[in-house]
């Protein structure tokens, strides 16, 4: 079984599309395990512990899935997080921390407890979307998560992964596209 998490939207946006790449790819791999999360610093955490501990036995892989910007369509896996919450714009609970520690005291950075580069070596030129590793999953809950579940030291490898922000008027054709090349991670990193 693999945990997936998503995020729900947040902004000005109605849409968020990790989650509805995860919701289209969770209804066909009856291998997922799909958690939506909130888009709030305080409960992110909480909220994805308490799925891992609700799952009836350890995932063999964790893939957290966010909303990157609209360009370029490309899949990044992130290869770094980092000690360090600056949102550029507030949580859905109006929280903004800025230039804050996540976990004060904590290291400066974890890499991915998944092998990412050997990942995206292994799709290249194989998936619909290009698949890249990244350096930086940035400063917003997206990273916030992924430096949370390293420093937990979970028994199990996970990753960000930072998707292309769908929407509904880029049709079902990107969506698919989207949810193929998440599959093909999965499979890869498994």
């Amino acid at each position: 079984m693999v945990f997936v998490t998503a995020f729900e939207p947040f902004g000005s946006s109605t849409v968020n599309g990790s989650q509805q790449a995860a919701l289209r790819w969770a209804v066909r791999d009856p291998e997922i395990s799909l958690v939506v999360l909130p888009v709030v610093r305080a409960q992110a955490w909480s909220a994805a512990q308490a799925a891992l501990v609700a799952l009836p036995e350890p995932p063999k892989l964790w893939l957290m899935l966010g909303e990157a910007g609209r360009e370029p369509q490309t899949v990044r896996l992130e290869k770094v997080a980092i000690n360090w919450d600056d949102y550029r714009l507030p949580d859905n609970l109006g929280e903004q921390p800025r230039d804050v520690a996540i976990v004060p005291g904590g290291p400066d950075a974890y890499f991915a407890s998944l092998n990412v580069g050997q990942v995206a070596l292994a799709l290249e030129s194989k998936t619909p979307l290009p698949v890249q590793v990244s350096l930086s999953a940035g400063s917003f809950l997206c990273n916030h998560l992924a430096y949370q579940a390293l420093h937990a030291a979970l028994a199990f490898p996970c990753a960000f992964v930072h998707v292309p922000a769908w929407r509904p008027e880029d049709g079902p054709e990107a969506l698919e596209k989207l949810v193929t090349t998440l599959q093909a991670i999965k499979s890869a990193a498994l």
